[in-house]
């Protein structure tokens, strides 16, 4: 099994650093990558943001994830 990486970005806090990441949960296929997302508690810009900070994050970081 590859290592597995999740990237995990709070509400309400905009700075890089912010963006956790650590060890990831086994996918049910490989190659896949899953976004949850409380649609009930945030709208669809803020989940845009959110998801762009953890592309920000992935761009600046060694790859493949340290956790």
């Amino acid at each position: 099994m590859a290592w597995q990486a999740k990237f995990t970005a709070p509400r309400g806090q905009a700075e890089l650093k912010d963006v956790v990441v650590a060890a990831g949960a086994e996918e049910a296929q490989r190659d896949t990558i899953s976004i949850n997302i409380d649609v009930d508690a945030m709208g669809k810009a803020e989940a845009l943001q959110l998801i762009d900070r953890i592309r920000n994050r992935i761009h600046a970081d060694p790859w493949p994830p340290l956790a």
